[in-house]
């Protein structure tokens, strides 16, 4: 177990992403929290970025069964930089960091303990941030398991859990992307369980999407 020290926000080089990745790092000003960007895979097709990985088992040819590819490729990308920061945080200095989307927010620092073998989700997706109270509510003070969250936007792993995702990509490469594969609940295909930092530290900010034409909002009970 160990308390995340650092943030990488997952963006690409178009002027969405870097207004938005903007003000995730200024939130994790905010909250004391030591953010570097990471920059995500663009202008190239879903087999490319995989392969740049160079993790075994990954598929050549991901979603071809998919219809819309256009925007099912750029969400081939988005997976391929969640992974790409895996490897990052497996081989780097932190015991345990936070991976945001760039269009996630901070608001309270993460100061509890990210156990090993968890993925460790930190808000919900909202199109008001302000309608939630983060001050009333305060920083997380434990952690809840859930069978699902919808999103990757915002989550911490330790060093070790980045590895041993990386170890299971090898051994039954991916079926969807990230959300569908490691969050939403009834269709997660990882055997790494969920659980929730309560109160929430963090939010996904739905706005325009750069991916597909409109964002999903659902969240669970």
């Amino acid at each position: 177990m160990a308390k995340p020290s650092r943030a990488y926000i997952l963006k690409i080089d178009t002027h969405i992403s870097n207004e938005y990745a903007k003000t995730c790092s200024d939130s994790c000003d905010k909250v004391g929290l030591k953010w570097e960007y990471f920059k995500g895979f663009q202008n190239m097709s879903g087999r490319m970025a995989f392969n740049k990985l160079s993790i075994n088992n990954l598929p050549k040819e991901p979603y071809h069964y998919i219809e819309k590819p256009l925007a099912h490729q750029k969400a081939h990308l988005a997976t391929a930089g969640h992974f790409a920061i895996w490897q990052k945080i497996a081989s780097g200095p932190d015991d345990a960091a936070i991976v945001l989307e760039h269009d996630a927010i901070m608001l309270q620092p993460v100061d509890i303990d990210i156990p090993e073998n968890k993925i460790v989700v930190l808000g919900y997706k909202v199109q008001d941030p302000s309608k939630y109270d983060h001050i009333k509510a305060g920083p997380p003070k434990e952690l809840k398991s859930i069978e699902g969250h919808e999103g990757a936007h915002a989550y911490a792993i330790t060093k070790k859990t980045a590895q041993l995702l990386l170890d299971e990509l090898e051994k039954q490469s991916i079926k969807s992307a990230i959300d569908n594969d490691y969050f939403i609940r009834g269709q997660r295909r990882t055997s790494i369980p969920l659980c929730i930092a309560s109160p929430t530290p963090a939010l996904g900010w739905l706005r325009e999407s750069t991916i597909w034409g409109s964002s999903a909002n659902r969240n669970y009970d």
